[in-house]
């Protein structure tokens, strides 16, 4: 019902748990259901709050592109650096296409590097933008 997606709307969800505990006269039936919408956002807060993380952080960032640090899968953990450079060009490697426009918008990848963090692949993901 209430569908938490970032930060203003977590903001939103308190203001208004907030206001349903305000005391206010009313039948029992309505404060049943006041009741009732207080726990569903409660859930709703709960469900945000505790959201697995991402694996992708972004270092920075400008209208041209960005720079990210991209974690591999744990079960590349103990594999050798070949076989983590295939997973990253299937699955984070992104293309660029050719178009006969200027300023498409296209993202694309201008260099990655892998290495190793306390037994863990990373990868330095540097996308471009096409502008």
């Amino acid at each position: 019902m209430f569908n938490i997606t970032d930060n203003e709307k977590l903001r939103d969800a308190y203001a208004l748990l907030m206001f349903m505990q305000n005391d206010i006269p009313a039948s029992a039936e309505k404060k049943s259901a006041v009741k009732n919408l207080a726990a569903t956002v409660k859930r709703e807060i709960r469900a945000y709050n505790n959201r697995p993380a991402s694996n992708v952080r972004i270092i920075s960032g400008d209208y041209n592109g960005h720079l990210d640090l991209v974690r591999l899968p744990d079960e590349l953990d103990r594999m050798h650096e070949e076989a983590a450079a295939d997973w990253f060009r299937g699955n984070c490697y992104l293309e660029y296409y050719n178009s006969p426009y200027d300023c498409t918008g296209q993202e694309f990848t201008s260099w990655h590097k892998l290495f190793r963090r306390q037994g863990h692949w990373f990868a330095y993901h540097k996308v471009c933008r096409d502008v």
